[in-house]
């Protein structure tokens, strides 16, 4: 019975032994699946990192260029407004011309 007991203790023991030394081996196992799950997921944001900085340069280049026509629109729009403004002023300018003429000449003649 002793030597019974003595075997109990020792298989028990080899048992708990494997049972540490087999949760080492997956322990390894899990740590190598999740280094490479991670090196997978790792290369997928590069990926799509990538892919978004690539579509928001084209945004980007897009939209600078809708800023550049936009802008080359308002240029020219001021500039015709300045024309008309300055037609105007012209117009304004040659009736008071005309004006001082015309009280210019009845002055002369009252004179």
């Amino acid at each position: 019975q002793d030597k019974l007991a003595k075997e109990q203790r020792s298989s028990a023991l080899n048992l708990l032994k494997l049972h540490t030394q087999w949760r080492t081996v997956l322990r390894g196992a899990k740590a190598e699946e999740l280094r490479r799950d991670v090196a997978i997921l790792h290369q997928t944001f590069a990926r799509v990192t990538d892919c978004k900085d690539s579509s928001l340069v084209m945004d980007l280049e897009e939209a600078e260029a809708q800023h550049s026509r936009a802008l080359s629109s308002h240029l020219h729009n001021v500039d015709r407004l300045l024309q008309l403004q300055r037609c105007r002023l012209a117009c304004l300018q040659e009736g008071c011309e005309a004006q001082l003429e015309a009280l210019q000449a009845e002055f002369e003649t009252e004179r």
